[in-house]
């Protein structure tokens, strides 16, 4: 059976991409996966590449490898059900990660969820890069939700203000609604964010990933439910 015929067979009325970074693998891509599940009639395509950014993304002739990668794919309802290990993954060039994963002349509805930016080089690469991302969006006739890094203790506020401010810009170049008329939000995870500097740096606490530490896995899930409702109210999600 063909993913069309499955998707129709499903009768999807939303079908959503997520891609991500290390968080992604933790608890925060779990449960953003599961909250996006929810959506009413909808499909999700999830990839979470450790280490990747914008830039890795948007190598067309030379893919970046990475041990760390967990790709999932849902219907509305669908239970998240983990391997128990990460895979070694290539990072597709995104274009084409699009094309393969939206079904071609569908009617559904079509967003892509975005959380990269943490493991940018410099704000003037992610402006860039974010821009490249969302016009590749546009192109394929969907929109787009950006999830902005999150506060860590490695970055200070201002640091973390200085990479959504970038991705602003990059998502505002691309031009409002684009070509297809299409929307792309930007949710500030500086603000629905806090790293504890009460927890000692150790194995489970590296100063950047809201992961393997009970504290931080429940602020990683703290996050994904404040992040959710902002992408599903601005695209009046069912």
């Amino acid at each position: 059976m063909s993913l069309w015929t499955t998707l129709l067979a499903a009768e999807v009325s939303t079908h959503i991409v997520f891609i991500s970074d290390s968080h992604g693998n933790c608890e925060f891509g779990e449960r953003m996966n599961l909250l996006l599940r929810s959506v009413k009639g909808s499909y999700v395509h999830s990839l979470a590449i450790g280490g990747s950014s914008p830039d890795t993304w948007l190598r067309p002739n030379q893919r970046v490898v990475s041990p760390l990668g967990i790709e999932e794919r849902g219907f509305a309802g669908a239970p998240v059900t983990r391997p128990r290990k990460l895979v070694k993954t290539t990072t597709p060039y995104f274009p084409d990660f699009l094309l393969k994963s939206f079904v071609q002349n569908a009617t559904a509805k079509k967003l892509v969820v975005i959380n990269l930016g943490t493991n940018a080089l410099a704000p003037a690469n992610l402006k860039k890069d974010s821009e490249r991302m969302v016009r590749a969006v546009f192109d394929h006739k969907a929109d787009c939700a950006w999830i902005s890094p999150p506060n860590s203790r490695r970055w200070k506020n201002e640091k973390t203000a200085t990479y959504y401010q970038a991705i602003f810009e990059g998502i505002e170049a691309a031009g409002e609604g684009g070509p297809s008329n299409k929307k792309c939000a930007l949710v500030d995870s500086g603000k629905i964010t806090v790293y504890p500097p009460e927890l000692a740096r150790g194995p489970t606490v590296d100063g950047v990933h809201f992961c393997w530490n009970p504290e931080l896995i429940r602020r990683a899930n703290q996050w994904a439910e404040d992040a959710f409702p902002q992408i599903k109210e601005y695209f009046a999600l069912e």
